[in-house]
């Protein structure tokens, strides 16, 4: 990576296929720890999400609910006001007694995630650790579960992920629809964004913004390493309503305490975003801007009750699919399973990962520590390569039920003396060339091996296709409405 302060502009980024970010600039940073700590993140491929809060109780979508808008993915209440009430109560009934940290940390290992990232506080302000900012946490004593043995649950799950090797991710949303410098109680109907004038009342913006840099500061300084900051909620910017989040101070304060430090100010470019994050989608085309495709097991971030079109569960040769296809594109996968009120998650969405998770330690070789080469994916086939650019890839997607004797690996080249091996087995796969191409023989598959066969090609003569810059925006723009 380029280590020079290299900003991309409107010209450059409107070649990648980002719709979201169009002219928001990525800024490369010159910190080498960053740089460092960004190459290693890139290694990794899979990640752990967890969307958990009080909300889980009744089976609710995270924090929208409460919002006075009219938006697609929420059903309109009655009385709004009465049900914010109700909302902001349901911690008084939130006790997860089957929580175990250490169970958490064993899925994440058996679905083959390396990084963890974990909600300790969205948008509806309730906060999943210790907090001295607020009394709206999981351990106010008025709460349930605050005399468990894991009430500061982001402390405990910080933990046991880090016990299993696990970079840590810190989620925390920037608005807080519980704070009264927020959403003042002095003004009525409030949407996402803040509900007066800052202009008008700059003391409580500064009340406000000292509570979410003291909060970042607690994050920074009492829960070991941190290795991203993960920050939602991309309307409180000072590009909206001058919404000003001082990022340069926050920034800053987590750089001192943790040095190295991904932050991830999700959808805002500029020096603080470090990466960027499309939300339920894979970008069609490969990308030069580091990113993280982060989805749902489900179609949900939060945990659901009901079986219903919302809770369609991704089967594990799916998700496998997905994970091949981002990590060809050169991301990384985030992937999301919403925890029920009792600590743990759906069995049917814990099997799908647990399939994933089979196949990668058979052919983790060619997903963990690879990057991107072109042409990335042709048909029904992806690309990767080692970083030290010793072998390429070609990792044939397979339907259920699919067999093939043989397989062309399009705009893949191999050399006339290369050695073709089957990577979860290491046998050896006769191939020919055809014309730009090669056709390999294929091994039979079956159960969790037949998601997918990743083939380890020795010697690549010429790899032609695709390269990086083709866009799609109007594919990949994100359907949610910022």
């Amino acid at each position: 990576m380029n280590k020079t302060l290299l900003t991309i502009t409107l010209f450059l980024v409107s070649i990648f296929s980002f719709g979201q970010w169009a002219g928001k600039e990525y800024v490369v940073e010159q910190d080498e720890q960053v740089l460092q700590k960004l190459e290693d993140w890139q290694d990794l491929k899979l990640g752990f999400f967890v969307h958990w809060g009080a909300y889980s109780v009744e089976g609710l979508c995270e924090s929208w609910p409460i919002v006075s808008e009219d938006v697609d993915w929420l059903t309109p209440h009655d009385d709004i006001t009465a049900f914010r009430k109700h909302y902001f109560d349901l911690p008084k009934r939130f006790n997860p007694t089957k929580f175990k940290p250490e169970q958490w940390a064993d899925l994440a290992v058996d679905m083959g995630a390396k990084y963890f990232v974990f909600t300790t506080k969205h948008h509806d302000g309730f906060t999943m650790w210790d907090t001295k900012q607020t009394d709206y946490k999981i351990t106010n004593p008025a709460f349930p579960y605050a005399k468990a043995k894991n009430a500061d649950i982001t402390g405990a799950l910080f933990n046991a992920m880090r016990d299993k090797d696990m970079m840590i991710g810190a989620y925390i949303s920037k608005p807080d629809w519980h704070h009264p410098a927020y959403w003042s109680p002095s003004f009525d109907k409030p949407g996402r964004n803040v509900n007066y004038k800052i202009e008008r009342h700059p003391d409580w913006w500064k009340q406000f913004t000292d509570f979410f840099y003291n909060q970042v500061e607690e994050l920074m300084t009492q829960y070991g390493d941190v290795d991203i900051l993960w920050l939602d909620g991309a309307w409180a910017d000072k590009a909206n309503k001058g919404q000003d989040m001082k990022m340069d101070e926050v920034g800053a304060m987590c750089r001192q305490h943790q040095p190295g430090i991904l932050v991830v100010d999700r959808w805002v470019g500029g020096r603080w975003e470090n990466y960027r994050t499309p939300e339920q989608h894979i970008p069609s085309e490969s990308n030069k801007i580091p990113f993280e495709s982060n989805m749902t097991v489900n179609c949900c971030f939060s945990y659901r009750f009901v079986e219903s079109h919302e809770t369609r569960v991704k089967s594990s040769r799916e998700l496998t699919h997905k994970l091949i296809d981002v990590v060809a594109k050169g991301g990384n996968f985030l992937l999301n399973l919403g925890a029920s009120p009792e600590g743990w998650f759906n069995k049917k969405e814990v099997e799908a990962v647990q399939g994933m998770g089979q196949w990668l330690k058979k052919n983790g070789e060619a997903i963990y520590a690879t990057r991107s080469v072109a042409p990335f994916m042709e048909a029904n086939v992806r690309y990767t390569r080692a970083k030290d650019n010793s072998k390429v890839y070609a990792i044939v997607l397979l339907e259920e039920g699919e067999q093939m004797d043989k397989a062309m690996l399009p705009g893949c080249l191999a050399a006339v003396d290369a050695v073709l091996k089957d990577v979860a087995t290491g046998k050896i796969l006769n191939f020919s060339q055809q014309g730009n191409s090669t056709l390999v023989e294929m091994p039979k598959k079956k159960g969790t091996d037949h998601f997918a066969v990743a083939i380890e090609i020795s010697k690549i003569e010429k790899m032609a296709g695709k390269q990086y810059g083709k866009s799609q925006a109007a594919k990949d723009a994100d359907s949610r409405n910022l």
